[in-house]
């Protein structure tokens, strides 16, 4: 936050906002959060969740924003999916001269062990279709829609952190993955008690696990 100035004073975007697992995190740091989603069942779920945030219709090529309105655009998880040079710009549309940009996203860190391998297998084997590895955040390919933008060069940085939870909690984490979620219901549902099995045969007694992540954060000032 203090990178790009950002205070109680301020007015942000959650773009692709979800189910507010970002915006909730946001509402106590700003003055205000807009929250921007197209999806109607995830806008009905932020709202009944999150106290304290506009929840509005619109997508990153249509940003339902005056020109210079927010003070900085959050994109958590989900700008892989939209990088474009379009997208680029109506994000710095929204955006004032001097406001920012900031990109994060979640790499899990899973010990190397048989487990972890074998549950990589079952999900490598049965994940959906059209969900390629180019799609991703570790293609890098959506830089490429930061070319003669203007946003300056982007900085990173890495924080390592770790949410505590039990087997139920894993899979059903897992279940959200996009090559997981975008599954027909029976097929997913037939998938997540195979994970659950191989995971408790893993793990034995464990009624504990952490599920650890290096969260990467990009940002860049609008020139």
């Amino acid at each position: 936050m203090r990178e790009l100035g950002l205070g109680s004073d301020s007015t942000v975007v959650d773009l692709g906002a979800g189910t507010g697992k970002l915006t909730r995190a946001l509402v106590p740091l700003v003055g205000r959060v807009v929250a921007v989603e197209p999806l109607a069942e995830m806008r009905r779920e932020l709202e009944a969740t999150v106290a304290g945030v506009e929840v509005v219709e619109g997508t990153a090529n249509e940003i339902p924003l005056g020109d210079g309105s927010v003070d900085a655009v959050f994109v958590a998880e989900a700008f892989h999916w939209f990088a474009t040079p379009e997208a680029v710009a109506e994000i710095a549309r929204v955006v004032r001269p001097g406001g920012g940009i900031v990109l994060m996203w979640n790499r899990h860190e899973f010990p190397a062990e048989q487990w972890v391998t074998e549950m990589g297998e079952l999900i490598a084997a049965r994940r959906a279709p059209g969900i390629k590895p180019e799609n991703r955040y570790g293609s890098g390919l959506w830089r490429e829609a930061f070319a003669d933008s203007p946003f300056e060069p982007l900085s990173h940085a890495e924080v390592r952190h770790e949410q505590p939870t039990d087997i139920d909690g894993l899979v059903a984490h897992i279940s959200t993955w996009s090559f997981v979620a975008a599954l027909p219901d029976e097929e997913r549902a037939a998938l997540m008690e195979d994970v659950a099995a191989s995971v408790r045969r893993g793990l034995e007694d464990a009624d504990r696990v952490a599920i650890r992540y290096r969260t990467q954060v990009y940002w860049a000032r609008r020139r």
